[in-house]
């Protein structure tokens, strides 16, 4: 793996507060080249907020490396690094007690799992409501049309593969990522809102299905409440409960997109294929 991108994410500077640490960098970078283990890189990662004066206010540092990994890398990278992330979660909590100081108390009772933040930070950056509104924008600033079509479908492509991201996060159970309100949250809005950017969207459904379906059908069949579903949507349920029946009219509307465009066509197709054999094997 080139060395440009991990250079990227260190400060020309050399102040750790504006990216991340030079030796978080390096950490990933031989991990990815598989040069250490997942263990090994978890500790050697996690070693310079160890030694931070502000340990537990500069995670975000590293959440953010890992977050533009995510986004950045190719796909090929995102298991491994969830792999890690699920390393650092399952590491002993740290002793943070000796970052006392004369003007600041000792902190207490941080700890590793669930990584503190990184699905705070992760909203904040990529689950934002004005979205589509923001997509319209961008994409009225293309004068061609040619142009207009390539920004657009640059913008997909980035929305798909956060959408698998997320899904992949959820199932691995990182950094307390609520799968149903999640999942639910990107099918109901793709299925079941009149405003929906259909090419965008239900691709984004369709990813959510293929990686966690098992668990979005159990959830269905249990009648969970999600306050996803609780969101008033003009072709919605009215209930923020998950229901088999709310299930079949997710395949009834997926139905309909088929013949659609080959974007929202295709990915109809393969959701509502998903959705279908997970109703009949009852799974």
């Amino acid at each position: 793996m080139s060395d440009n991108w991990f250079n990227q994410q260190i400060a020309p500077d050399g102040v750790v507060e504006d990216c991340c640490h030079p030796d978080e960098a390096q950490a990933l970078q031989s991990y990815l080249n598989n040069k250490t283990t997942t263990k090994e890189a978890a500790h050697a990662i996690t070693k310079p907020l160890l030694s931070s004066d502000d340990f537990g206010d500069d995670t975000h540092r590293l959440w953010n490396l890992f977050q533009d990994a995510l986004i950045e890398l190719s796909p090929t990278y995102i298991p491994p690094l969830i792999n890690l992330l699920q390393a650092i979660q399952d590491l002993p909590d740290p002793d943070v007690t000796s970052k006392a100081t004369e003007t600041r108390p000792p902190r207490t009772g941080f700890t590793w799992k669930g990584l503190p933040g990184f699905g705070h930070l992760w909203a904040d950056l990529y689950k934002q409501d004005n979205w589509r509104n923001d997509l319209s924008t961008t994409l009225s600033s293309f004068p061609s049309l040619t142009d207009k079509l390539k920004k657009r479908q640059e913008l997909r492509t980035a929305y798909i593969k956060r959408a698998n991201i997320e899904a992949r996060l959820a199932v691995a159970n990182v950094a307390s990522i609520p799968l149903l309100d999640w999942g639910y949250d990107t099918i109901a809005d793709a299925l079941e809102l009149d405003t929906a950017v259909l090419d965008f969207e239900i691709p984004a459904a369709r990813e959510w299905f293929e990686v966690a379906g098992k668990e979005l059908h159990q959830g269905a069949m249990e009648r969970r409440d999600s306050w996803a579903l609780s969101r008033k949507r003009k072709m919605g349920r009215g209930d923020e409960r998950m229901s088999l029946i709310r299930w079949e009219f997710w395949e009834e509307r997926l139905r309909e997109y088929l013949d659609q465009a080959q974007v929202i066509g295709d990915a109809g197709k393969r959701a509502g294929e998903e959705m279908r054999k997970l109703r009949e094997s009852g799974t």
